[in-house]
């Protein structure tokens, strides 16, 4: 519970100081799917984006889990920071066709005969578009990404299939400050 808690106070802090900044933000949650050759697993974060011309950078923080059909099983939370260039962006407009890259920094925890802590890298390439809507308040954001993911520490109870390509299907919605 204290562990809830530390994660939750620490996202709001981090979003609180991005709504703040002088450059139209987002902040919000996002949701993620996984899928590799015979990967699969998920995440659900916050996240904050600040605008600048025609590109943003983002920060977020995740809560990772595998899916039932995965071989082998963690839980973990993970870091991400990001770039995008926007193609369409503009303050009044209804939204903006972007594409970009982030860097995931994840640590998990593997479950199997014995228990096991690991670490790992993805950068990974993002397209997709943002919708504003409400008087240019709320977002949402689909999007589609590629990432190629390394493990960093060995030893740990996963199999090669926790390291490799990642098709990364995500959802963000929040709030658009500006």
């Amino acid at each position: 519970m204290k562990k809830i808690r530390m994660f939750f106070t620490i996202c709001l802090l981090l979003n609180s100081i991005l709504a703040f900044s002088q450059n139209p933000t987002d902040v919000g949650a996002e949701y993620q799917l996984l899928k590799g050759r015979g990967y699969s697993g998920k995440s659900l974060g916050v996240r904050g984006e600040t605008f600048s011309d025609k590109h943003s950078w983002s920060v977020g923080i995740t809560k990772n889990l595998s899916s039932k059909g995965s071989y082998s099983e963690y839980r973990g939370f993970g870091l991400f920071f990001g770039y995008r260039h926007g193609f369409k962006y503009n303050t009044k407009g209804n939204g903006n066709l972007f594409a970009g890259g982030r860097l995931y920094l994840s640590f998990e925890n593997f479950f199997g005969k014995e228990s096991a802590n690991g670490m790992s890298v993805m950068p990974a390439a993002e397209a997709g578009y943002e919708f504003l809507f409400w008087k240019q308040r709320i977002f949402t954001s689909p999007s589609i990404g590629y990432g190629y993911k390394f493990k960093m520490t060995k030893g740990n109870n996963s199999l090669q299939e926790d390291e490799g390509g990642r098709v990364i299907p995500s959802l963000s919605l929040g709030y658009h400050f500006h």
